[in-house]
């Protein structure tokens, strides 16, 4: 029996290893096939060096440059942020003036070619709920929406009585035009959403909303909608017996509706990382992005949120890539204009760091996995659907923020988010159903109400990437007929219409 203490080599180039487990002063563990001895504490999550590094040498992590030693650093030692400067800024300005610098033709924007339709052995449909305007859902929800913040209880009783989901607002009355137009995006995008079979809209009477400018583009997608005023209708307690009333009248319409054979390829996804850890980058992430690859390999879509941008390396065009870098260019000096610092001086924070990532660039790498390898093909604007097959972005910087995201991604009508999460997230969503993905043993096992796939034996090197991808496509499918997610289970419909960004740069 082997005495090596876990650890992962990611690319062979890369002059550190990450240990998958506590290493003591002295312990061994094998970084690809070579020994290496620990010369100090190396804490899980945090990368040993695999040779000599001198001060001012690259720091190599997934094959790219992360950081540079600020110290000499000999092998065996743990690299970490007290002897890694984080020169995020400097090489970001560098590759964006490269890049641009470089000819429309100087890129090849294929995307790589990891699996075949013909090789899968996948289903060519799946059973879900056809839909008037020619999509179809793999649920069928009654939601309520609260049209106004003064209907937000009458609204969460309604739906806490009839067991639905709600959405509620902040505000909707006394809104600025292009905030307003944002929360009225919400409203119409929450009752047209493939997994939607029909709403009951709750509003007080005097609010910003009109309730039948969105009853009326809801019910031209074929969806039942009952519209209620407290005001015209007797008050909060009569509107709260309506509501139940209303509901329960709608839930039978859509218990009798049948699951039917729809398209596989017509199925919408996208991928997610919410509470990252040092786990997330090494097993979690790959794995969806694994997943991922798997269904743009039939002829699916994959919606991910850009709002930081990004390069031509991410684009199918030479268009999109410059647009990516427009988005960042913006995103980057928003942070500076609002705060006086670059993204790297606030980020990783301060429990990134703790679990081992130390460098802004280290950190995206990681996150980046959970797209797979496709190549954007445009970028949406928040509320926008994917014209087509393939990968998409949508523009919306606010989606960094985990309620945000997953409401970002639902109102471009997403019918599954694969979310990683490290260290665990419970958020659920009252259109779009998140599959929660962890790499961290611990939080598979301590938050297990909260998960639904664990990807610690790839971690652990006891199933390869390509299985472990192959899992988790499979309970997708089986999620997209009916099993129910954990976030389902605890009943979390969350929903948080993301704020309009103040870029709308015309690119």
């Amino acid at each position: 029996m082997s005495d090596y203490k876990r650890s992962m080599l990611i690319e062979p180039e890369d002059n550190v290893a990450v240990a998958v487990e506590p290493i003591e002063r002295g312990e061994t563990t094998l970084a690809g096939d070579e020994e290496l001895a620990a010369g100090e504490f190396i804490k899980e999550g945090h990368k040993i060096a695999r040779c000599d590094i001198k001060k001012d040498a690259e720091i190599i992590k997934y094959g790219v440059h992360i950081g540079v030693a600020t110290a000499d650093i000999k092998k065996g030692d743990w690299v970490h942020e007290h002897n890694v400067y984080d020169d995020f800024e400097e090489i970001n300005r560098e590759r964006r003036a490269y890049y641009r610098s470089m000819a429309p033709d100087a890129l090849d924007y294929t995307a790589p070619v990891l699996y075949r339709r013909e090789e899968l052995n996948l289903p060519e449909t799946i059973m879900g709920y056809k839909r008037e305007d020619g999509t179809f859902g793999i649920r069928n929800h009654v939601v309520v929406i609260s049209l106004v913040q003064c209907s937000n209880n009458a609204a969460q009783r309604i739906a806490a009585a009839c067991d639905v989901p709600a959405t509620y607002v902040d505000a909707a009355c006394g809104e600025f035009p292009d905030r307003f137009a944002r929360t009225r995006d919400g409203f119409i995008t929450t009752g047209t959403h493939p997994n939607t079979f029909g709403v009951v809209l709750l509003s007080l009477g005097c609010q910003q909303t009109d309730p039948e400018d969105v009853a009326g583009v809801i019910r031209a997608t074929g969806r039942p909608v009952v519209s209620i005023s407290m005001q015209a209708d007797g008050g909060a307690t009569n509107a709260i017996k309506e509501g139940i009333k209303a509901v329960n009248e709608l839930k039978a319409q859509a218990a009798a509706q049948k699951r039917e054979p729809c398209p596989l390829s017509g199925l919408v996804i996208s991928g997610y990382n919410g509470g990252s850890d040092w786990t997330s980058g090494l097993s979690a992430n790959p794995v969806a992005g694994d997943a991922i690859d798997r269904h743009t390999a039939i002829g699916g879509t994959n919606v991910e949120i850009c709002g930081r941008g990004g390069y031509p390396t991410d684009a199918g065009s030479y268009e999109v890539g410059m647009r990516l870098m427009e988005i960042g260019d913006f995103f980057n000096e928003d942070c500076a204009r609002r705060g006086g610092k670059g993204l790297s001086q606030v980020n990783p924070t301060p429990g990134n760091k703790a679990g081992g990532l130390t460098t802004m660039t280290e950190k995206n790498l990681g996150s980046f996995k959970t797209k797979g390898h496709g190549r954007m093909l445009g970028i949406l604007d928040c509320g926008q659907r994917s014209p087509q097959p393939g990968m998409w972005g949508i523009n919306q910087a606010q989606g960094a923020n985990d309620a945000y995201a997953t409401t970002t991604l639902a109102m471009s009508g997403c019918h599954i988010c694969l979310f990683t999460t490290g260290r665990g997230n419970p958020i659920g969503n009252a259109c779009m159903t998140t599959i929660k993905i962890t790499g961290n043993p611990r939080t598979a096992e301590m938050l297990s109400d909260m998960i639904d796939y664990s990807t610690k034996p790839m971690l652990y090197g006891e199933k390869t990437l390509q299985e472990s991808g192959k899992e988790l496509y499979e309970l997708m499918l089986r999620v997209a007929e009916g099993e129910p997610t954990k976030a389902e289970l605890l009943g979390d419909y969350s929903w948080t219409t993301p704020h309009g960004t103040s870029y709308n740069g015309d690119y």
